[in-house]
C-alpha cells in the first residue's frame, strides 16, 4: 500500500512540473509584418510681424561733418519712425562704421580723400499694416539704403499642428493605398518619428527691394509662409 501511495505521489509531482514548464516558455507568436511609410505635410500662417533693415551712408571730407552728418540723418529717420507708433524698444542699430577714404591715383594712394560713415538701424514692425509707411519715412528723411526686408509670424504653434497633422494623413492614405495593393489591412502601430522644421521668412532684398522702397507709400502685400513637417510611421499588418 505504501509503495502504491509513493508512485502516485511521483506521478504527481511529474505531472505538475510538466505543467510548470508549459506555463513558463509559452510559444513565441510570428511577428507581424510591418509597414514604413514617410509622410509630408506643408502649414501655412498670414504674417503679422516685419523687420526693416533701414541704413544712412554718409561721406565728407572731414571726419567729425561726416559722422555729425550721418547721425543727425540717423537721428531724424528714427523720430519719424517712432511718431509712426514703433516702440523705442523695436529700434536697434545693426552695424555702425567708420572710415576713411582714400586716393585710387598711383601717386596718391596713402592720400586720405574724406571718410565714410555707414548706420544701420532694424527697425520690428508689429502692425504689418505700417510696413509700408516705415520704408517711407525712412527714406524721406534721409535713409539711402533698405537692405533687407523680412515678414514673419509669431505664433507658430497653430501652424505646427496643421503641418503635422497633414503629415500624419499623407502616411496614412499612402499606406492604405499599399497595404490594399498587398491584400493586407493595417491592423496597428508600431513606432512613429517626425522632424518639422522652422516657420519660413519671407524676405526681400536687392533689386526687389528697392523697387518697393521707390513707392513705399502704396500698402505692401507681405503673401503666406509656410511650415513644412516630416513623419516617419510603422504600421502593423494583418496576417
Amino acid at each position: 500500500m505504501k509503495k502504491t501511495v509513493h508512485i502516485l505521489t511521483l506521478v504527481c509531482a511529474l505531472f505538475l512540473m510538466s505543467c510548470s514548464a508549459a506555463f513558463a516558455a509559452p510559444q513565441q507568436e510570428t511577428p507581424r509584418p510591418t509597414l514604413s511609410v514617410d509622410g509630408q505635410g506643408t502649414g501655412t500662417a498670414a504674417p503679422d510681424m516685419a523687420t526693416v533693415t533701414i541704413g544712412v551712408t554718409t561721406q565728407g571730407k572731414d571726419a567729425a561733418k561726416a559722422q555729425n552728418d550721418n547721425a543727425w540723418v540717423s537721428n531724424q529717420i528714427q523720430a519719424a519712425v517712432r511718431g509712426l507708433g514703433i516702440a523705442e524698444k523695436d529700434i536697434q542699430t545693426r552695424n555702425y562704421s567708420f572710415y576713411p577714404n582714400y586716393s585710387t591715383d598711383k601717386d596718391r594712394r596713402n592720400e586720405v580723400t574724406g571718410y565714410t560713415v555707414n548706420n544701420s538701424v532694424i527697425v520690428v514692425v508689429r502692425d504689418i499694416k505700417l510696413t509700408g509707411k516705415v520704408i517711407d519715412a525712412a527714406l524721406n528723411n534721409g535713409a539711402n539704403e533698405i537692405n533687407s526686408l523680412d515678414f514673419s509670424a509669431s505664433d507658430t504653434k497653430a501652424v505646427r499642428k496643421v503641418a503635422l497633422l497633414n503629415a500624419v494623413q499623407d502616411a496614412r492614405d499612402k499606406a492604405d493605398i499599399i497595404a490594399k495593393g498587398l491584400g493586407k489591412r493595417i491592423v496597428g502601430i508600431q513606432n512613429v518619428s517626425e522632424s518639422t522644421g522652422y516657420i519660413e521668412t519671407r524676405r526681400f532684398g536687392g533689386n526687389m527691394l528697392m523697387a518697393v522702397a521707390k513707392d513705399a507709400a502704396t500698402p505692401i502685400a507681405p503673401g503666406s509662409l509656410s511650415l513644412t513637417a516630416n513623419v516617419h510611421i510603422d504600421f502593423i499588418l494583418s496576417d
